[in-house]
């Protein structure tokens, strides 16, 4: 299963990693993904996509 939120779309972002040096080392960021049940559905989703739903509700 891919590391995808089923709502929004959102996936793996890319970026780097500074060290206290300067140096840059790229690197890929993972998205927050919880299992949630929403109406009644199992779904993987970011945090931010919960945290909408539950203001909705």
């Amino acid at each position: 299963m891919s590391r995808v939120c089923e709502i929004c779309g959102k996936g793996k972002m890319d970026g780097k990693t500074v060290s206290h040096a300067n140096n840059k080392a790229p690197r890929k960021y993972d998205v927050n993904l919880q299992t949630v049940e929403i109406d009644g559905k199992r779904v993987r989703a970011c945090t931010k996509c919960i945290k909408t739903a539950k203001k909705s509700a």
